[in-house]
């Protein structure tokens, strides 16, 4: 019976984290010294999705896409946060990672008794 207990309280913490959050961003135009990239390169740069726990990772790698403006990544279990970022990668040369954002999902709050009486 224990380990029964210990495997549905396992699995409700597990479960919830599935693909759901999608990661939106803008497409890389320039290089880091501020150059422009060719207009014919920009459709073949790699974008990568990272999720971790931390604002500082550390990161798990996710999916990727080439000229898309979103990224499907995992959802956070209820009353989890979880950080997402990405980075480009051109002509075999990846970039720093983009400024990481954050989704929680709140622990539902329950609704207040009703009183039926006072006397």
């Amino acid at each position: 019976m224990k380990r029964l207990l210990m495997f549905a309280v396992l699995m409700c913490l597990f479960a919830p984290m599935v693909f759901g959050a999608t990661i939106f961003f803008n497409k890389v135009t320039t290089y880091s010294d501020g150059s422009a990239i060719p207009a014919a390169k920009i459709p073949t740069i790699v974008y990568k999705g990272y999720t971790g726990p931390a604002a500082i990772g550390p990161w798990t790698s996710g999916s990727a896409v080439t000229d898309n403006l979103a990224l499907p990544a995992l959802e956070p279990g209820v009353g989890q946060t979880l950080w997402y970022t990405i980075d480009a990668t051109l002509d075999g040369m990846t970039s720093t990672k983009a400024a990481a954002m954050s989704k929680t999902i709140p622990f539902p709050t329950p609704a207040g008794p009703v009183l039926r009486a006072v006397e």
